[in-house]
């Protein structure tokens, strides 16, 4: 999961998870995690809670995107347009973007604060690895959704 926070460009284009994939997911990752990285139990743990409070973050921010997006659409559909009201709305959406797609950096950066030296190297070279399989994962379930036949995988 540490890593699917690392890839929020990627996954914030997929639909989000149900609770108990989203749940198997951030499992996955945080064995894949300790595995590479060699973690221990504790280390593990800890990397985990990084992950679940950057997960629930994501959540409360998608949540306040969908709520942005409404109030749009309730301004655009006015007679006449409101402009400031519009543009408030657009710089919150976009202020919202920003701190959206700040969370794999900020997840990174609280997982290196605990890792060894030697860990955190390790991380840095794990990283575009497990960006890619989070990649095709996002894509497969994106055309099992569609009824898309594959595309060949990177």
């Amino acid at each position: 999961m540490v890593t699917l926070l690392l890839c929020i460009p990627v996954l914030s284009a997929a639909q989000p998870l149900a609770g108990h994939r989203r749940d198997r997911a951030r499992t996955f990752l945080v064995l894949r995690l300790a595995d590479a990285l060699n973690l221990s139990d504790a280390k593990a743990l800890e990397v985990s809670g990084i992950i679940r409070k950057a997960d629930e973050e994501r959540r409360q921010l998608r949540e306040k995107r969908s709520d942005i997006e409404k109030q749009i659409r309730a301004e655009l559909g006015r007679s006449p347009l409101d402009a400031d009201a519009v543009s408030k709305l657009v710089a919150q959406a976009n202020q919202v973007d920003e701190q959206l797609a700040m969370i794999p950096e900020h997840s990174f950066q609280s997982a290196q604060k605990i890792l060894t030296v030697e860990q955190q190297a390790k991380l840095v070279l794990f990283r575009p690895e497990i960006q890619k399989q989070i990649r095709r994962a996002v894509r497969r379930r994106l055309q099992m959704r569609s009824g898309a036949p594959n595309q060949p995988e990177d």
